[in-house]
């Protein structure tokens, strides 16, 4: 299997593994949002300034430089919102929240429709389906409840579950391997 498969279950299993360490911090939340604004802060850095020297360039020759202009105008858009979330991460912390519940949802169904249809031919056993159907309940609990009053708990099931899917990942992997055949997975 190709290794960026392992690169990223792993990937999943660390933040996961993180998630359920801090999840009784009261601002881990806030410290995810600051994280993910300074995510945005940094690359729309770069693109202005980017966008500024090829602008600066294709005008001393007169050429078109509209797609500079637009690049600038969504690089500050992006350097805005980071810094915002920066500033006042408490504001998203409840939006983050609701993306974590999201996030679980599609990635159960993600993993439905690889255990389902993308790892044909191999037939691979019911309890491959436990984990992405208990990542889209997960999911839906987190978008059910006041996140204001759970912030911990919100933490902790998005941790559990992307522990459980990173090892239903590598289970996948495994049991997918091009070596094996149709006939070793079902007995």
């Amino acid at each position: 299997m190709k290794s960026n498969n392992w690169l990223t279950a792993l990937i999943v299993m660390l933040v996961g593994i993180l998630l359920i360490v801090w999840h009784q911090r009261v601002d881990v939340l806030n410290w995810i949002v600051i994280a993910v604004g300074i995510m945005l802060i940094v690359p729309g850095l770069y693109s202005c300034i980017s966008a500024l020297v090829r602008k600066s360039e294709r005008n001393r020759g007169n050429t078109d430089y509209s797609a500079a202009s637009s690049t600038i105008v969504a690089s500050l858009g992006a350097i805005a919102l980071g810094v915002w979330m920066v500033v006042s991460p408490a504001f998203f912390v409840g939006l983050l929240a609701y993306i974590f519940g999201a996030i679980l949802i599609l990635y159960g169904i993600f993993h439905i429709i690889v255990v389902a249809v993308w790892s044909r031919p191999f037939i691979l056993p019911w309890w491959f389906y436990l984990i992405p159907v208990l990542m889209i309940i997960a999911g839906v609990v987190i978008l059910c409840t006041d996140v204001r009053t759970i912030n911990s708990a919100v933490v902790l099931i998005t941790g559990i579950a992307l522990v459980a899917s990173s090892v239903n990942s590598v289970l996948e992997i495994s049991a997918t391997n091009p070596a094996r055949t149709k006939n070793q997975i079902e007995q």
